[in-house]
């Protein structure tokens, strides 16, 4: 990809001063900030515009074919929705798993896990988490900042790459010693009437001290919101995900950087090969010896009469008019290399390229699906690596944050909120449906064979509560007892086992069922018995 500074470049430097960058880095470094953004500005221009490439020469008579595959936008997509189209499930569960905890702990817990979702779905959070995927994905990280305000409560904002600051302690890069944000909050052509939102986190022995201030265009600070100023929270409320990268790396790495060349050549063959199309759909017409005077402005519509003359210059004319027509003897040899530029790129982020001739009979259950998107499934499992953590501390956050100023936290629950031991749980959700009918026939063969509680599998697959299912399991103990306690034979007559009938009865009973179904004879002494127990009791 060739080495330029697009508008989004010019665009970005506008918005973020370039004053305001270089003052929050250390001495020495803002070339290095700089270049790093002008790089990561090109991989959002591919992702919304495509990847460019050089057209072939046309001579002049007509304009070439530049339309943009964006190839890399596409597979992005693809693999954020994978990774988050089914929401991550966040809880806060006792600490430690106990198998004996107070009601007392378990409310607190409760209490706090129930503020948790209110938080999470009070910001939307499932979508934001999506975009905030594939940000990351093409800007190498992205961030997340809790804001804890009383008028606003707990406010949760992700922001790109190319909107923050951060420096890590030397031997922790989980551990967060200076973050800043800059967010446009008014956007104008005017440098003067344009505002800059900076909010500055600075993590001194222990301590967290917040600056605010609201900035021009020109980088000329206009108002501060507030001064330097210790905050009750031990930690930078802000968390940063990085994409991929290797050990000790704190830059991530970008999708786009392998996409970028595949998409620039994928574009331009396709674009060569609509330049061809169009060609071959206006062929060439020619004329041999003919007088050009009568093949001038010649009409090439349909149903049209040439009135033509033959050359009278030449002793021996042949005249003639014919068409070149190209053939498109290329295709199959294009229609091989596009297939190959697009499975490299599809392999270079694992995502199969399933189309519907390689989908027709191969679908079966959800486990051919799986089968297929295995070594996506690898790769998502492989990203949730850092997310799986990252999302456990903004869980933190916001509980410790709800913890410190519950005045934040009066919205999102009536429950009074006290510190507690606990644990935020993250659970993966996939995308890909389950055989459920293969998973409860596992679990019905485990119930048999008793290493499964039928309580266990009601909960499972019924929905049951623990209370509904003890109800379920007295019914269907009482149903058994009931059959195995009474049976009847037509020839010898009815034999109860545990209740007391006189000869008279029983034969009284012989002749009643005598012209009943064995079903119909089975229903009889299920109420009769019934009957009895009541009576008894």
């Amino acid at each position: 990809m060739k080495d330029w500074i697009d508008e989004n470049v010019l665009v970005s430097y506008n918005a973020v001063p370039y004053g305001l960058l270089t003052d929050e880095v250390p001495e020495g470094c803002a070339g290095d900030v700089i270049d790093e953004l002008n790089q990561i500005c090109r991989y959002y221009r591919v992702y919304k515009s495509g990847s460019d490439f050089l057209t072939e020469g046309t001579g002049g008579d007509y304009i070439p074919a530049t339309l943009h595959y964006k190839l890399s936008a596409s597979l992005i997509k693809k693999e954020a929705r994978f990774l988050f189209a089914e929401s991550p499930d966040i809880n806060a569960v006792v600490k430690g798993r106990a198998s004996k905890v107070s009601d007392n702990t378990a409310d607190k817990v409760e209490a706090l896990n129930n503020l948790l979702h209110a938080v999470l779905d009070k910001n939307n959070f499932e979508d934001a988490l999506l975009k905030a995927a594939k940000d990351c994905f093409i800007g190498k990280r992205v961030a997340c900042v809790i804001n804890f305000n009383v008028e606003d409560g707990i406010t949760i904002t992700f922001l790109p790459s190319t909107q923050f600051i951060y420096e890590t302690k030397q031997n922790d890069v989980t551990t967060l010693t200076k973050f800043v944000a800059f967010v446009t909050i008014r956007n104008s052509r005017s440098q003067d009437n344009k505002r800059i939102f900076k909010k500055k986190y600075e993590l001194v022995d222990g301590v967290v001290y917040l600056t605010e201030q609201i900035f021009n265009g020109a980088g000329e600070i206009v108002e501060t919101v507030s001064e330097r100023h210790k905050i009750a929270l031990k930690t930078i409320p802000a968390v940063v995900f990085i994409n991929d990268g290797l050990t000790g790396e704190m830059d991530g790495e970008s999708e786009i950087k392998e996409l970028a060349d595949l998409e620039s050549y994928y574009s331009k063959m396709s674009n060569g090969d609509l330049d061809a199309g169009r060609k071959s759909m206006n062929p060439v017409l020619y004329a041999l010896d003919l007088d050009h005077n009568s093949t001038k402005n010649l009409s090439r519509g349909a149903g049209s009469f040439w009135d033509l003359m033959t050359d009278q210059n030449l002793t021996e004319p042949h005249p003639a008019v014919g068409m070149l027509e190209p053939r498109m003897s290329y295709s199959d040899s294009l229609k091989t290399s596009l297939d190959r530029i697009k499975t490299t790129a599809y392999d270079s982020v694992d995502m199969p390229n399933v189309t519907l001739e390689t989908m027709q009979g191969a679908i079966t259950s959800g486990k051919s699906l799986k089968a297929i998107y295995w070594s996506l499934i690898v790769r998502c499992k492989e990203k949730l690596k850092m997310w799986k953590p990252a999302l456990r501390r903004m869980a933190e956050i916001i509980i410790d944050g709800a913890i410190i100023y519950p005045k934040c936290a009066e919205r999102y629950t009536s429950d009074f909120i006290v510190a507690t031991e606990y644990e935020i749980e993250v659970l993966e959700n996939s995308v890909i449906p389950e055989d459920e009918n293969e998973e409860k026939a596992m679990d019905l063969n485990e119930v048999e064979s008793q290493t499964m509680s039928k309580k266990a599998y009601m909960k499972k697959w019924r929905g049951l509560t623990d209370d509904e299912a003890d109800e379920e399991i007295k019914q269907i103990a009482l149903e058994r007892q009931i059959l195995e306690d009474s049976t009847f034979n037509l020839d010898e007559g009815l034999k109860p086992v545990e209740h007391d009938i006189d000869d008279e009865e029983n034969d009284e009973l012989t002749q009643l069922f005598s012209g009943l179904s064995t079903e119909e004879t089975e229903s009889v002494m299920r109420t009769f018995n019934a009957m009895l127990s009541d009576n008894e009791q």
